[in-house]
């Protein structure tokens, strides 16, 4: 038997421990079980030292079979109501862009980071990205990347559990549908997984995941499949995301740069508590369930929030069209947004951090 490449030894040894971890937060009953336990339990390799990193030949199929279970959601009725909801989509993700531009000084001054630095780690577009741009313009891509880190945490740590306590149980699409036939499974992960390889060379956000929520999608348009993947399946994805989101709490990375990470944390809540704040606006305004807009305004991944959708059993099909607009207008418009307000901002051009 060929040997494990000692990139992805801390993987094969953490994965057993967050599947189980995963498997126990399940039983509990508590939302994003598979992905909460997985998190944790990979955290802690990661905290201790251990690198986990994932092979992209598992993570990238696993963010495509969470897509592929949206898209088959998007029903041509569904997609009519998605198109209806897109100026409140864009003005959902106007907020976002607006709340990093409010709150960088504050995070600026307290984390003794510069101000672009601030501005790219508290704007909700992909951590990849923001970290790219933002280093362009003077930011420091390791404090924008344990930013981001938190951010997904806080979101997916606190904002689950809230919603689960606090709101009524949804009755989304996937209520009482049967498991997809073997035949129709087969063509919708394959369907799938080819929307998430053109995702990713499209260059979308999140791209595995949402080229395979299209591509999947536009099948089920079509009435030639119907149903909902299989749970096994799903679980084992939610695993992968999980340690995903669990490796990236590096000690190295929490290390170098706790001021910012503590000065973050509260800020972060407070942008968290803004978009809420929106969501329940819109709630009065429009027919939809709260628990349902609070996860489309939230700040949080779109792989998460899909799955927070999913687990309270809202609209997922929503939930994805938001996080995916926000996340193609945030990581089309931060470089010009950071251009026009950088003059506005103290201390915009020291890069310090």
């Amino acid at each position: 038997m060929k040997a494990i490449p000692e990139t992805y030894r801390g993987f094969a040894t953490a994965l057993v421990p967050a599947a189980l971890g995963g498997a126990v937060w399940e039983i509990s009953g508590l939302p994003l079980g598979w992905l909460m336990g997985a998190a944790l339990l990979t955290g802690v390799f990661a905290i201790r030292g251990r690198q986990v990193k994932l092979p992209a030949a598992l993570y990238c199929p696993g963010l495509a079979i969470i897509g592929a279970s949206v898209g088959l959601v998007i029903t041509p009725v569904v997609a009519a109501q998605i198109v209806a909801w897109v100026p409140v989509m864009i003005g959902s993700a106007v907020l976002g862009i607006g709340a990093a531009a409010l709150f960088a000084p504050v995070l600026a001054r307290r984390g003794g980071i510069s101000s672009s630095t601030a501005f790219f780690s508290l704007l909700p577009g992909g951590v990849i990205e923001m970290a790219s741009i933002g280093e362009t313009h003077g930011a420091d891509s390791t404090v924008i990347a344990a930013l981001h880190a938190v951010r997904v945490a806080l979101v997916v740590g606190l904002l689950p559990l809230a919603l689960f306590f606090f709101l009524p149980a949804g009755e989304g699409a996937f209520s009482g549908v049967a498991v997809l036939p073997l035949g129709q499974f087969v063509l919708v992960l394959l369907t799938g997984l080819f929307g998430g390889w053109l995702g990713d060379r499209a260059g979308l956000p999140a791209s595995w995941l949402l080229g395979a929520v299209i591509a999947v999608g536009l099948l089920t348009s079509t009435g030639a499949v119907a149903g909902a993947m299989p749970p096994p399946l799903l679980a084992s994805a939610q695993v992968l995301v999980g340690m995903s989101l669990g490796a990236r709490f590096t000690r190295q990375r929490l290390a170098n740069v706790p001021r910012a990470l503590v000065a973050g944390m509260p800020v972060l809540l407070a942008i968290m508590a803004l978009m809420a704040l929106a969501a329940a606006l819109a709630s009065l305004l429009v027919p939809q369930a709260l628990a349902t807009l609070v996860l489309c305004f939230s700040i949080g991944g779109m792989a998460e929030m899909v799955l927070t959708a999913k687990a309270l059993n809202q609209n997922i099909a929503l939930v994805a069209a938001f996080q995916a607009l926000r996340g193609v207008t945030v990581n089309t418009l931060a470089a010009t947004v950071w251009r026009r307000l950088s003059h506005r901002f103290p201390n915009s051009d020291n890069s310090k951090g």
